[in-house]
């Protein structure tokens, strides 16, 4: 039953906890932040799974204070989750979602569209790209793009009127450029997908704040746990819960952090009307995932570390790309704002003929999309998730016909090299 006082304390509540929360070494935010206290918990050491759509009440008066009514907007569980989330990243709040892209989505349609209400439709025609051609509105993002991101916004919001100027962003003058009075945003991905390109989130938010733009971050290949831009100054951080946040494999999850203000404007017109919304049970599992989270990142690293060296020694491999190398060409930069290197790797072989039969060769380590995974995945990239793209769109994106992603599991690192190995020397 809920308690009649908790509508009227609950942010107090919140911030109360979160106070005590933030005084928290990393490590036990993972475990204790969101959870420990929970205003409806009711003890429990775990919070529950509330697999509901609806909540009802004994009267008006009482649904109009209470904090939860209907499950596309909120429910305790993701709630937990969301108070977790904000804290691992130092961002006021969260809002978690169905999945990655999602998150994405949400996060710049709050940014470059405006949220409209109660207006008539005279007014709203008004809102229309082709009313103002001398002001289309601009995002800017990577030459190296993960792509579904890069499918969004060159292929979808190019048709809302938007338009995507692909930029390499490791380079400040090439972004300056590229940025002017109509730019909405800057995406910032880093390490990016799939080529580890590294990108520096204060230098690139310094540059659209100048103009009134904001900076959204996808700190997926890196999580909390190795990287926090909304201290190097991005405005939102989006991250796919499904990798290693999570970190084992079995649900999908996306999610936003930023100003409280900017996430509130996200849940309560973005999230309602466009219904990307996570479902409970993935809530109970990432908040499961999460409580290990420190953890199972020192490993993954420690595992790309010595793959990468193992790889890089090796004579038929043609390139090795890893943060952690000395001879990634950002690794100053990656040392600098993340405290460790990450679970990625991406390395190349001489020939397409020699990536087609090494993949098949490998016994240990599997074949699969995704990453951040317990199990160790690995990808041929322009042919898994780069299928959709054109030959000259994998030339714009940097990626290399023989380019392997390579997701480092939790197994003995031993294990993962002596299948390297031996499917190396069969090629």
């Amino acid at each position: 039953m809920f308690d009649e006082k908790r509508k009227k304390t609950l942010d107090e509540k919140n911030k109360e906890s979160r106070e005590k929360w933030d005084k928290l070494q990393f490590d036990s935010q993972q475990g204790r932040a969101g959870e420990d206290p929970y205003p409806t918990a009711v003890g429990s050491l775990r919070i529950p799974l509330y697999a509901t759509k609806s909540y009802a009440y004994s009267s008006l008066t009482e649904l109009l204070k209470n904090h939860y009514n209907y499950s596309r907007t909120e429910n305790p569980t993701l709630y937990a989750l969301d108070q977790k989330l904000a804290t691992l990243h130092g961002g006021e709040a969260a809002v978690s979602v169905a999945s990655g892209m999602a998150a994405v989505h949400l996060a710049c349609s709050s940014i470059i569209q405006r949220r409209v209400e109660r207006s008539r439709p005279k007014k709203i025609r008004a809102l229309l790209p082709q009313n103002n051609p001398e002001n289309i509105p601009n995002v800017v993002i990577h030459t190296n793009q993960y792509t579904g991101v890069y499918r969004l916004l060159t292929k979808i919001y190019s048709q809302f009127g938007v338009m995507t100027k692909i930029v390499d962003m490791r380079d400040p003058k090439e972004l300056k450029d590229a940025i002017d009075e109509s730019t909405k945003l800057v995406f910032v991905e880093t390490p990016s997908n799939p080529n580890l390109d590294i990108l520096d989130i204060q230098g690139c938010a310094d540059l659209i704040h100048e103009v009134g733009g904001k900076c959204v971050v996808d700190n997926t290949f890196a999580s909390p746990a190795l990287q926090k831009p909304i201290s190097l100054g991005a405005d939102l951080v989006v991250e796919s819960l499904t990798k290693f946040i999570n970190g084992h494999g079995d649900t999908l999850g996306g999610v936003i952090i930023g100003p409280k203000n900017e996430l509130q404007n996200i849940r309560y017109f973005w999230l309602e009307t466009q219904g990307a919304v996570m479902h409970p049970y993935s809530a109970w599992l990432i908040l499961r995932g999460c409580r290990t989270l420190s953890i199972r990142m020192e490993r993954h690293c420690s595992n790309a570390l010595k793959a990468a060296r193992f790889l890089e020694s090796h004579p038929k491999v043609a390139k090795v790309i890893y943060p952690g190398l000395e001879t990634h060409p950002n690794h100053a930069l990656a040392k600098k704002q993340m405290t460790n290197y990450g679970g990625m790797i991406g390395f190349e072989l001489e020939s397409m003929e020699e990536c087609y039969k090494f993949i098949d060769l490998l016994k240990f380590i599997k074949i699969g999309v995704s990453l951040g995974d317990t199990t160790s995945l690995i990808e041929y990239t322009s042919v898994m998730t780069g299928i959709d793209l054109a030959s000259w769109e994998k030339r714009r994106m940097n990626m290399s016909d023989t380019h392997f992603r390579f997701s480092l599991g939790l197994e003995d690192p031993n294990d993962i090299i002596k299948d390297l190995e031996q499917a190396l020397e069969q090629i």
